[in-house]
């Protein structure tokens, strides 16, 4: 009998910066995807690597970066260490710089709102 050893998926940790929220994400699974399992949803749209929603930037550790359309990200994206979280699957614990769904809106709205209360 021939019994095939299973491929083992390694768990990294994510930090997301600046909310210091983190998750664990498989080496097999994007970080679009290891965010939504643990509770965390990156702002994101297409999930196909077409519209560039979901741009990251990787402030530290490594990515396997799969296809994707050069205008969601271009060749000076990727030299400032840029990603999309939607086709970047991690090989190493990441920090990366992101918003989050949810989080930016209303850091945004109290910002307008304060902007907007001096006006006559």
């Amino acid at each position: 009998m021939i019994v095939l050893e299973e491929e083992k998926e390694d768990i990294f940790r994510i930090v997301v910066q600046p909310y210091a929220a983190s998750f664990d994400c498989g080496s097999n699974e994007t970080l679009l995807h290891g965010s939504r399992r643990c509770g965390l949803t990156l702002f994101n749209n297409c999930q196909q690597g077409e519209c560039g929603k979901c741009k990251v930037r990787i402030r530290e550790g490594r990515v396997r970066l799969g296809s994707f359309m050069p205008s969601a990200l271009n060749f000076d994206d990727l030299r400032a260490d840029y990603t999309l979280a939607c086709r970047s699957y991690p090989l190493s614990n990441l920090e990366i710089i992101a918003e989050l769904s949810g989080w930016p809106e209303e850091r945004h709205y109290s910002r307008l709102h304060e902007d907007f209360s001096s006006i006559d």
